[in-house]
């Protein structure tokens, strides 16, 4: 593959290292070659690298510092190139350690550094995309903030999709894990291979063996035909384990024989099954709790907790309300009523102020509940109902829904038909009598005057 990269080498001792560029340049690598450190360093600023090389053996601690300088003062990775004999000089080791990526012995094979630097400029190009990103792409939703920490965050989602290995997401209820596992899904080489779910809480014990297993006809009981579990049905994608720490402890170890073997038996089955399955866990409970109290294995903790992402709660990244609440505001526009237009700042204000114990899951349910029930222009303060807020909000109900959409049906009745009552019941289908109670009901009052047939 062609490659289309600029690399900065650099060489003290002019002519050393001209072959050593010829053979990069015949990959494809662009070389440029400098022999004097101060050179170099005006080459930075007039050209973008992706990566650098150094021939650093035999150096002084004057020329160490001179090396120490110019990658200090750039963002791109180092490698330095040596010879055997430069690594026992303890000034040099130091250096390695300190300031470059990784060594690249001379007399190794010359595939090795190009696989090296295709490496490290991949990672550079990753770096540059996400470095200043305030969103994920994830399918038709994102991951959004203007947050530093979680910015770190969402670039360590790209690290963690690159990596084919268990993952464990932590973090309160609410605040994006199952979100975070898509977007590590989406980004990784199974992208276009299921993301399967599996709520371990809210699957009765008696059947999540089944859920996750699959069985075969006649299993037991009301086991009319072969069903494919949730495993094998992710094979070549990712199997999100939600709430992991209510897994039943009787189905712990089966689960950890599928992690280490990655073979799997259907309930009533004798033959194995293959699944080629990424496991994604998440908990908001305390592990530490779970597992001292002996209610999870150990062992299967230490297998899923491979490679860890911990989400913060949404009072920990308030800078990040503002943005949420506008991408859920445009989210939602088709429960809003005509002339809405927006949150008010005194209700933005209220926003920032309030904790927000159910994280971004609140946030969303708070910005759906308040354009439903809200009849004014601006959404204010009193339309969020937060300061009396005791608990979590719960998901909207059935019956709140029905009185939401009843309550939008009037109100827009009333602005087609110019707050003409009689012209607007009939419209709905309804009597004025019902009409005005309803409008008492949800305490709608007309914008205007009458009509004269209104009278």
């Amino acid at each position: 593959m062609a490659k289309t990269y600029s690399v900065i080498m650099v060489d003290r001792v002019p002519g050393r290292s001209d072959s050593l560029s010829e053979f990069l340049s015949n990959l494809g690598w662009n070389i440029s070659l400098f022999s004097d450190y101060d050179e170099a360093r005006r080459g930075l600023a007039r050209c973008a690298f992706s990566a650098g090389l150094i021939r650093v053996q035999a150096e002084t601690a004057t020329s160490l510092l001179e090396v120490e300088n110019l990658i200090l003062d750039c963002e791109i990775e180092w490698i330095a190139l040596t010879d055997k004999i430069g690594t026992f000089d303890p000034d040099y080791r130091q250096a390695i350690s300190q300031l470059f990526y990784c060594t690249y012995t001379l007399d190794s094979e010359m595939k090795l550094l190009d696989c090296l630097l295709t490496h490290l400029v991949q990672m550079h190009a990753i770096s540059l995309k996400v470095k200043h990103a305030t969103y994920l792409p994830i399918g038709d939703r994102r991951m959004v903030s203007n947050n530093p920490g979680m910015q770190k965050k969402m670039q360590q989602i790209r690290t963690l999709a690159a990596v084919n290995a268990p993952v464990f997401i932590t973090g309160e209820s609410g605040t994006g894990k199952e979100l975070a596992a898509r977007a590590i899904h989406a980004f990784s080489s199974r992208a276009h291979f299921p993301f399967i779910t599996v709520n371990c809480g809210a699957i009765p014990d008696s059947l999540i063996q089944s859920e996750l297993f699959g069985h075969e006809k006649g299993a037991f009981t009301d086991a009319n035909q072969r069903r494919t579990g949730k495993i094998e049905a992710a094979s070549g994608g990712t199997l999100f384990l939600d709430e992991i720490s209510d897994l039943p402890y009787s189905l712990q170890a089966n689960f950890l024989r599928f992690i280490e073997s990655h073979k799997i038996f259907r309930l009533g089955s004798h033959t194995e099954t293959t699944a080629d399955v990424r496991i994604i866990s998440a908990s908001n409970a305390c592990m530490e709790d779970r597992l001292s109290s002996g209610e999870f294995r150990q062992d299967l903790y230490f297998r899923l907790n491979v490679l860890a992402l911990h989400l913060p709660p949404l009072r920990e990244r308030k800078e990040d309300i503002e943005l949420l609440t506008q991408l859920f505001f445009e989210k939602f526009l088709h429960y809003k009523h005509e002339n809405l237009v927006g949150f008010s700042q005194d209700a933005l204000s209220s926003m920032l102020e309030y904790d927000w114990p159910g994280n971004i899951r609140e946030l969303m349910n708070t910005v759906c509940r308040s354009m439903l029930m809200s009849s004014k222009n601006y959404i204010d303060r009193s339309d969020l109902r937060l300061a009396s807020r005791k608990r979590i909000e719960e998901p909207l109900t059935l019956e709140e829904i029905r009185d939401a959409a009843e309550r939008s049906t009037i109100i827009s009745a009333l602005k087609r038909n110019h707050q003409n009552i009689s012209r607007a019941a009939r419209e709905t289908g309804v009597s004025r009598v019902t009409f005005y109670r309803l409008m008492d009901k949800y305490q709608i009052v007309r914008m205007s005057e009458p009509s004269p047939d209104d009278t």
